[in-house]
């Protein structure tokens, strides 16, 4: 690989390091290069993380490494995987009954802190105050999501993904590999998706998925369990930490909120699929607030070094309360799963349609404040980050789709989510949506981002053979409704799978008028002329387009057979 360097002689001594006890090379772990350089020296380059983890790889038998992708520029992408067990695939680690943790740092490649902060607890769980952790849990990993980017510190990798938007459509190649053989193959209970970003004087801010359209109990685990240690933990290092992500003014009040919360982020993806998300960010860290209440100002080469402490912090806590916390962690992913399984399979609950944020209570939160010393000062304020359902509608007990939108199946399989085909013909009651109006919200990578406004009918619909059929009565199921319900903010319409089927709705009738004359001018026909055009224009402003994801509200007979990959592989097949 060309971005890696390895001498001879220093493998073959560390490779021997592997067989001494473990307390026996503690004080012999390879220093990360934040180490070496003081924390002064910025970003640690690809090359040096690199070798760091080739090294802690050689020198213990608790560390393992396995490819996962490569990048555009030809940069290697390997998991990492720290057990006290031989463990090197999923089955064993979810056998062994562990709490599976996944720590995905810096997928924005100018958000650096966090691959930091994961060498440094990687050597305390190796050789220092967190190898008890090792007893029931397991970390998974990668030295950083977006080794291109982080090269060069731009937010996006090589292609111009932002990654942390990718979740839904698996456009990137590194988010793919993270969704295909990292989160389906070993479902971590815990996902810790680390960025660098927040607002001071914490040192560091934390969110769980937020998202209502996820498992409730899964939700309010982290904000009960697992974030109080974490300001407990800052305040005792002389730090604060708080919610991510800074000043948010609602209905006039100036408060504390978040960002969006869309499936396509992380910390949201995984809370559909039923695993504890947790987004950490790390601020730039130019204020700190003493135990004493006063807030103090950190010299500039001083910052770095405290961004990465931050995330120390929140990490090494989140691991110890996984530990701690293991047999009720593992209980409550397994029941949220079967939850999901049980709603979808029964047609129970409701699918979340429409979302808003609103106040989970006033609470004192330093807050930018111009007239106070050093620019903060602690203020009682709304925080904004309850968001809360507006609009709802039945769950099905599945979708079907007709082999016009075949090529969405791939992207369905990826995400782990079981899709059926119709063997033969067959008629079913089903609720069908018509869009009365095609538009496009905004651009983003590559995407016109759709929204439609719909109307629902039931029907009994005639389905032919090659008809899809997709049952919610899977663990996915919460995913499975966000997807293919055509009003939610993250869904096939949104990313244009279905735009070779719903076109787009014109502004207004003038400018279906205007089409229709084609550069001509209306004085240019005659009076009837101009009436058929209006009439036709009114006709085409009014028609509706069915929508091609149509609900299963119960279960009736139907001939199926489940859809593998075209390209799995099968090594003694020779024929089809």
């Amino acid at each position: 690989m060309p971005y890696r360097t390895r001498t001879v002689l220093p493998l073959l001594v560390l490779t021997l390091i592997a067989w001494v006890p473990l307390d026996a090379v503690g004080q012999q772990l390879p220093e990360t290069w934040q180490e070496q350089q003081d924390f002064r020296s910025g970003p640690t380059p690809f090359e040096p993380l690199m070798e760091f983890w080739y090294e802690l790889d050689a020198m213990s038998e608790l560390v393992s490494m396995q490819p996962l992708t490569e990048t555009l520029m030809g940069r290697e992408m390997n998991l990492i995987i720290i057990s006290s067990d031989p463990i090197v695939n999923p089955q064993d680690a979810i056998r062994s009954g562990k709490t599976i943790v996944f720590v995905a740092p810096s997928v924005h490649g100018g958000e650096v802190s966090p691959k930091e902060s994961f060498q440094l607890v990687a050597k305390e769980l190796i050789g220092g105050d967190l190898q008890h952790v090792l007893d029931d849990v397991i970390v998974i990993g990668t030295p950083l999501t977006n080794p291109d980017g982080g090269e060069v510190r731009r937010r996006t990798n090589e292609a111009g993904y932002d990654m942390n938007r990718d979740y839904v459509k698996l456009e990137s190649q590194e988010i793919h590999a993270y969704v295909t053989q990292v989160m389906t193959e070993w479902t971590p209970d815990i996902h810790v998706d680390g960025h660098h970003g927040g607002s001071d004087p914490y040192v560091i801010t934390y969110q769980g998925t937020l998202n209502p359209a996820a498992d409730a109990a899964l939700r309010a685990w982290p904000y009960n369990n697992i974030f109080p240690r974490i300001r407990e933990a800052a305040e005792a290092e002389d730090y604060r930490a708080f919610d991510y992500s800074g000043v948010r003014t609602e209905d006039g009040q100036r408060g504390w909120g978040s960002t969006s919360v869309e499936p396509r982020k992380h910390h949201v993806y995984t809370g559909l699929t039923n695993t504890i998300g947790i987004l950490l960010e790390t601020p730039r860290n130019s204020r700190r607030v003493l135990q004493d209440g006063t807030v103090a100002e950190i010299p500039e080469e001083e910052r770095y070094y405290h961004q990465i402490r931050g995330g120390v912090i929140a990490l090494s806590t989140i691991l110890e309360v996984a530990a701690e916390r293991r047999e009720e962690i593992r209980a409550l992913t397994t029941a949220s799963r079967m939850r999901a399984i049980s709603a979808g399979h029964e047609g129970q609950g409701e699918v979340i349609l429409d979302y808003e944020v609103s106040n989970r209570g006033n609470e004192p939160v330093w807050m930018p404040d111009e007239n106070a010393e050093l620019g903060y000062s602690l203020q009682d304020v709304p925080v904004w980050l309850r968001w809360i359902p507006t609009r709802t509608t039945r769950r099905p007990v599945g979708y079907i789709m007709p082999p016009a939108m075949a090529a969405v199946v791939p992207i369905l399989l990826d995400h782990d989510i079981a899709v059926y085909r119709f063997t033969g013909p067959g008629s079913l009651d089903a609720e069908v949506y018509y869009a009365t109006n095609v538009r496009t919200e905004s651009y983003f990578q590559g995407h016109y981002l759709k929204a439609v406004d719909v109307e629902k009918e039931s029907e009994r619909v005639d389905v032919q053979e090659g008809w899809f059929w997709i049952p919610t009565g899977q663990s996915m199921g919460n995913l499975i409704a966000y997807l293919m319900e055509p009003e939610t903010d993250d869904n096939l319409i949104t990313w244009g799978w279905a735009d070779h089927i719903l076109e787009e709705t014109p502004e207004s009738e003038d400018a279906v008028l205007e089409s229709m004359l084609g550069g001509r001018s209306m004085s240019e026909l005659d009076p009837e002329q101009v009436q058929r055009m209006r009439n036709r224009a009114s006709e085409i402003m009014s028609e509706r387009q069915q929508v091609p994801m149509m609900r299963v509200l119960s279960h009736q007979n139907m001939s199926v057979l489940r859809v593998q990959p075209f390209h799995q592989f099968q090594r003694n097949r020779f024929f089809r």
